[in-house]
């Protein structure tokens, strides 16, 4: 027969060993009960399967309202990462950061609207369209606004040359898109100068090129380039067979800090180039929209920055590419704080 005090210490167990032990379990039934009762709950689609999820508004400030991002909020039990897609109300969204609680009662993640669906052949010879046949949601983004919006044909003559970022979900299906891929955005074509799975966990990003339109090759009642023709991606020999081009090493790179405080000033170089490469354009790529820089000045060699002093930016990550002969290469910067 157990004494009062081997009793009460049972008792105290049940909510707790100990004040933090007991601290997090009230926060999690207080967080239990808001998920039960708050009216921005609603059932959803999460990678396919039925889950509820509450839904959160986010100031559109801060994206100068170039999309409508939300917050989803879910239990620690469902399944869901940067990468996933979203149904909700009718309408596909792709999650781009989960947020890291310091008191881990619950999942908080950001999500963007999908504003297209891409689509391109992985068996040309039997016109197998990707995913099944259904394409991938993505979030697009015009890029020119961060560009000179033009490319030149030698020494003199502008051409007009858009570009385009997509953020996709890393599948190994995504990941075998190769650089030179073109895609039919819009109606638009583009292909592909850049390939990015490290700044991003969980999604791929492209950089697209402006390209031009081909009615004998390109399906645009699909919106498949080159859905007329081969691979694309070797050369026949002299016998007829194809051969695989071997892509040769690059020299040059961006070089400069990649963890940047708030308030300084940093500056960006491009190393080991010839004495007659030089950048023909520099790309600044922020997926928020908050662009936490400003641009002080740049040149064929290299580019300064100042990161703006407003503690809203910690965290948030950002990148800077050049072009050089038709090459791209980028660097990853995170904001940090000012001090510490």
């Amino acid at each position: 027969m157990s004494n009062f005090s081997d009793t009460y210490r049972k008792k105290m167990k049940v909510n707790g060993s100990t004040r933090r032990a007991r601290a997090y379990k009230q926060a999690q039934r207080d967080f239990d009960l808001y998920f039960e009762n708050t009216l921005t709950r609603s059932e959803c689609l999460i990678d396919g399967k039925p889950a509820q999820a509450v839904f959160q508004d986010q100031s559109q400030s801060n994206n100068k309202d170039l999309s409508d991002d939300k917050y989803i909020v879910v239990p620690n039990s469902v399944e869901i990462g940067v990468g996933s897609y979203v149904t909700w109300r009718d309408t596909q969204w792709l999650v781009f950061t989960e947020e890291y609680k310091t008191i881990p009662t619950h999942q908080q993640l950001k999500i963007k609207h999908i504003n297209r669906t891409i689509k391109w052949l992985v068996d040309k010879d039997n016109k197998t369209i990707c995913n099944h046949g259904e394409g991938w949601g993505a979030y697009v983004q015009n890029q020119t606004l961060y560009t000179l919006g033009v490319s030149f044909s030698g020494n003199h003559l502008p051409l007009a040359n858009g570009k385009m970022s997509i953020y996709i979900k890393d599948t190994p299906e995504t990941r075998a898109v190769k650089v030179g891929t073109r895609l039919l955005v819009a109606g638009q074509a583009y292909k592909i100068e850049f390939t990015d799975f490290v700044s991003r966990t969980g999604l791929i990003s492209w950089l697209l090129d402006e390209d031009t339109k081909n009615p004998e090759t390109d399906n645009f009642e699909l919106e498949i380039a080159d859905y007329y023709k081969g691979n694309g991606d070797s050369e026949e020999n002299e016998d007829g067979k194809k051969d695989d081009k071997p892509l040769e090493p690059t020299r040059w790179n961006i070089e400069g800090e990649q963890r940047a405080r708030l308030g300084h000033t940093y500056e960006y170089q491009l190393v080991n180039l010839d004495k007659n490469e030089s950048a023909s354009n520099w790309i600044l790529e922020d997926i928020d929209d908050t662009n936490p820089f400003y641009v002080l000045e740049k040149d064929e060699k290299k580019i300064s920055i100042r990161i703006k002093d407003d503690f809203r930016y910690v965290g948030k990550t950002f990148t800077i590419a050049a072009t050089v002969n038709g090459e791209i290469k980028n660097i990853a910067i995170k904001v940090i704080k000012k001090f510490g």
